[in-house]
């Protein structure tokens, strides 16, 4: 399609140091989106915050979309592996356990580059950062389901797939105000505290 930007590489790296120059040149272009934002981010940009040339980066990366792209890849990436390594103790796990479990993983999540993070979310929608977002959520929402469906005797909760999506999306937005807009004023214990007795409450059906 005529006007079509394409947002994936060229090619992938194959030798060791090429896969170091492609590694040095999306650092900077981590770099160029903190300093400048997604607007100012240009492919010369990124070329001269690495120190390599022009030819260098388009031999792997058609623009910028493409660079910002696996940027955010790799970015989600760290933020799955962070809950992955929590999420995974769910099974056997009593409802406090869980709960902090998950209270824990998400606080971590939005420890990962918090600065990179909201670029991408805030800038770069158009590309695919929400959907990226959404997409990790997707991954790990069935582990949460499963374990409410392990334990419904003890939890008042009528359908645990939309009991998951609510207590994700409100976790999720609570830690992305408190991260993002007001980082200075941030107690985490005194945060994860409150929103473990709120989900807690949620789920045993205290009203």
């Amino acid at each position: 399609m005529a006007g079509k930007r394409l947002v994936t590489p060229r090619k992938e790296p194959s030798q060791r140091r090429s896969r170091e120059l492609v590694d040095i040149i999306l650092k900077a272009t981590a770099r160029v989106l903190l300093k400048d934002g997604y607007e100012g981010c240009t492919t010369n940009r990124v070329a001269e915050a690495a120190g390599v040339s022009i030819g260098s980066v388009y031999q792997y990366f058609p623009n910028k979309e493409s660079l910002v792209v696996r940027v955010m890849e790799r970015h989600q990436e760290k933020l799955r592996a962070v809950l992955s390594e929590h999420l995974l103790t769910l099974q056997n796990a009593t409802l406090q356990q869980a709960v902090k479990t998950l209270v824990r993983a998400m606080l971590d999540v939005h420890r990962v580059e918090p600065k990179l993070h909201r670029v991408l979310m805030e800038q770069v929608p158009r590309i695919g950062a929400l959907k990226a977002l959404h997409a990790q959520h997707a991954a790990y929402e069935p582990l949460v389901v499963a374990w409410i469906e392990s334990h419904r005797d003890q939890l008042d909760v009528p359908d645990a797939k939309m009991a998951t999506w609510l207590l994700i999306a409100a976790v999720d937005g609570v830690l992305q105000r408190v991260f993002l807009d007001r980082p200075s004023s941030l107690d985490e214990e005194q945060l994860a505290t409150e929103l473990e007795r709120l989900i807690v409450s949620y789920l045993r059906g205290v009203t």
